[in-house]
C-alpha cells in the first residue's frame, strides 16, 4: 500500500509494543479499562488518559491508513491502528487504548480491540461545508456542494479539493486507498460526499471512504 500521511503518522505514535497484541486479546482487568463510556466523554478527556469505548466501524481499516473510525449515536474517533486484523465497514468494536493527539486528530493509540459482532447503522449527519470543524471531527458526515477552484495533486498522499455550499469552503482528501476517481472533478461541478470529519495538522477536512461516498450531481457547464 502507498505510503500515505496519516499512515505515516499513525505509525509514529505507534509504542513499543507487539502489534499482535492488540488485534482482539481484551485488557488486563482493572475498573478504568474495563469501563466502557460513551465516545463523546470519552473525547472530553485529557490527553494520555486511557479510555474504553464501543462503537461501529464507520471508515475500514485500508481506505486511509492501516487505522480506523468508529461512531456510536452521539459521537466518533478514529482509532490509530488496528492490530493487523482487517476492521470491516458496519462491524461493531470495543476498543481501550491511550488518548493521543495525531498531528491535530484526536484519536486511540489502541492497547486492545475486540470485535463485537454486527453493529448499528451509523447514517450520516447532514452538515452544511463551512460547520465542518472541531465540532464535528471523528463523525461521519454528509456535504453537498460547488466544487471550487482546481483538483490539487497531493502525490504520493492522494488528491485534495474544496467544496462549498455557501456556508464556506471544506476541504475533501481523497486518498489513493478508497479507489475513488477524479475523473470529472472540476471547478463548478455539484457534488454529494459522504466523508469522515478529519484534521490533519491545522486544516480541517472530510475524507470520502470509497467511490459510492462521491458523487457528482451536476456540471457547471
Amino acid at each position: 500500500m502507498t505510503l500515505s500521511r496519516h499512515l505515516h503518522r499513525s505509525f509514529a505514535l505507534l509504542p513499543a509494543i507487539a502489534v499482535s497484541a492488540i488485534i482482539g486479546v481484551a485488557a488486563p482487568a482493572s475498573a478504568d479499562r474495563d469501563r466502557v463510556e460513551p465516545i463523546a466523554r470519552a473525547r472530553r478527556q485529557a490527553l494520555g488518559s486511557i479510555v474504553t469505548v464501543r462503537g461501529t466501524v464507520t471508515v475500514p481499516t485500508n481506505a486511509f491508513d492501516a487505522g480506523f473510525a468508529v461512531q456510536d449515536n452521539a459521537a466518533g474517533i478514529y482509532v490509530l491502528d488496528s492490530g493487523a486484523v482487517s476492521r470491516s465497514l458496519g462491524t461493531e468494536v470495543q476498543i481501550t487504548g491511550t488518548l493521543v493527539d495525531s498531528f491535530g486528530l484526536l484519536a486511540i493509540q489502541p492497547s486492545s480491540i475486540t470485535a463485537l459482532g454486527r453493529g448499528e447503522r451509523i447514517k450520516p449527519h447532514e452538515r452544511s461545508t463551512g460547520r465542518v470543524g472541531e465540532a464535528t471531527e471523528g463523525r461521519l458526515l454528509e456535504l453537498e456542494g460547488a466544487m471550487v477552484g482546481d483538483l490539487v495533486d497531493d502525490s504520493p498522499f492522494g488528491f485534495k479539493l474544496d467544496i462549498d455550499d455557501g456556508s464556506g469552503p471544506i476541504q475533501i482528501f481523497l486518498f489513493p486507498g478508497t479507489g475513488i476517481s477524479t475523473a470529472g472533478l472540476h471547478d463548478g461541478v455539484s457534488l454529494r460526499v459522504v466523508c469522515f470529519s478529519n484534521q490533519f495538522e491545522a486544516i480541517f477536512e472530510c475524507d470520502p471512504r470509497s467511490p459510492a461516498d462521491l458523487e457528482i450531481k451536476s456540471h457547471d457547464d
